[in-house]
């Protein structure tokens, strides 16, 4: 994501580091995305049934991989407002529709599930249409970025019926998932986490920058909120939450920024993202943890300590598993999917702390029963 010039043997060092840190098919796919050639040999699907919307690297190098892993060459049509990414991604990963817009997608015959991983203003829209076309929808994050988006979607999910999944992957990480297997606690304990996070460095023209794109707060600050929630579901929902917000810049308060919560339930959470310089090995983050007896620190999703007692485990994770497969795969994996009323929950609270950094406001109070009484207020009433 950066703007700076790259020399070859730059390109050349991130490759080799990449293949180190996710294996070698997997910087294949992250090369093919940027420079669009056929990564490996494919077979074609018999049961092609996938559409995709939006045709940058991460569908290509992160769906497009994930998919092909388990299916072959199972997506069936694709889209992209820039009909030369939607025509390359075709062409590398044997696509063998190519839609000239999001409409004549939709209504491929044989299509049943629809990806989208468009720019992120745009993402409830697509979904909507896709339900409402009777498709199941898996949407990147965000799944919307104003509140009005998600009682859309909301609206639209539960009119269709059709199933629909969120891409926030990081519940379903190796780590995540081990670290819940080995966690008990009782319902009156506290929980502490603590995210810090190595980001792009993103200049002033990047399409995150865009007022209608919903911050940073939405495009990657969300994935940590939403681990926050799925972590406390574990135990149990607090409700009220107090929340802080501190920033470097003033003319930049969804960046280098720090979010603190402190719950009604004595939990607290913290996340930092710092982007002053662009990481070579791309997003980096430090997880700390701690709940009842269970003490745990999380590195890059490479390793992971737990400590219980006088009893210590390390864990180590090759190649890095952030969990991408996982949640990119719940379509196909009925048991695994993530409970929605989760991502619900914690969109909720992505779009109040995006309200606060758009608002310059430090410092808020957040009810996870009141916010939810307020979406079930309005999508009992009838839409004119």
């Amino acid at each position: 994501m950066s703007s700076q010039p790259r020399s070859r043997s730059h390109d050349f060092l991130k490759v080799v580091r990449f293949a180190l840190i996710y294996g070698p098919s997997r910087a294949i796919y992250k090369a093919a995305g940027r420079l669009r050639f056929r990564p490996i040999a494919m077979a074609r699907s018999t049961e092609a049934d996938i559409g995709l919307v939006g045709c940058g690297q991460f569908a290509f190098s992160t769906i497009g991989y994930f998919l092909q892993r388990a299916f072959g060459a199972r997506v069936l049509t694709c889209y992209d407002v820039d009909f030369t990414a939607a025509r390359s991604l075709a062409a590398a990963l044997r696509v063998p529709q190519v839609a000239t817009d999001a409409d004549q997608l939709l209504r491929t015959p044989g299509l049943r599930l629809v990806y989208i991983v468009s720019n992120h203003a745009s993402h409830a829209d697509y979904a909507v249409h896709a339900l409402e076309r009777g498709l199941d929808v898996y949407v990147e994050k965000p799944i919307a970025v104003t509140r009005e988006q998600l009682l859309q979607l909301l609206r639209a999910m539960r009119a269709s019926g059709r199933r629909i999944f969120a891409g926030y992957n990081r519940p379903f990480s190796a780590a995540v998932r081990t670290l819940r297997e080995r966690t008990t606690a009782s319902r009156d304990a506290a929980m502490s986490l603590q995210c810090f996070v190595s980001g792009h460095r993103l200049g002033p023209e990047h399409w995150y920058r865009r007022p209608e794109e919903g911050t940073r707060v939405c495009g990657n600050i969300g994935h940590w909120l939403d681990l926050f929630v799925h972590l406390l579901a574990w135990r149990g929902l607090p409700d009220r939450l107090q929340i802080s917000v501190t920033w470097a810049d003033d003319s930049e308060p969804d960046d280098n920024v720090s979010i603190s919560i402190r719950s009604d339930r004595h939990d607290l959470f913290s996340v930092l993202l710092t982007s002053r310089t662009e990481p070579f090995e791309g997003i980096n983050e430090t997880i700390n943890f701690q709940l009842g007896d269970t003490i745990c620190k999380i590195d890059d999703f490479r390793s992971m300590i737990i400590w219980q007692g006088p009893r210590r485990t390390r864990y180590r994770f090759w190649p890095k598993d952030v969990g991408h497969r996982g949640a990119i795969l719940q379509p196909f994996e009925h048991r695994g999917a993530r409970d929605w009323h989760e991502v619900e929950l914690s969109t909720l609270l992505t779009l109040h702390i995006a309200d606060m950094v758009r608002q310059h406001q430090r410092q808020s109070s957040f009810s996870f029963a009141e916010q939810w009484a307020t979406v079930e207020d309005a999508l009992a009433r009838p839409t004119t």
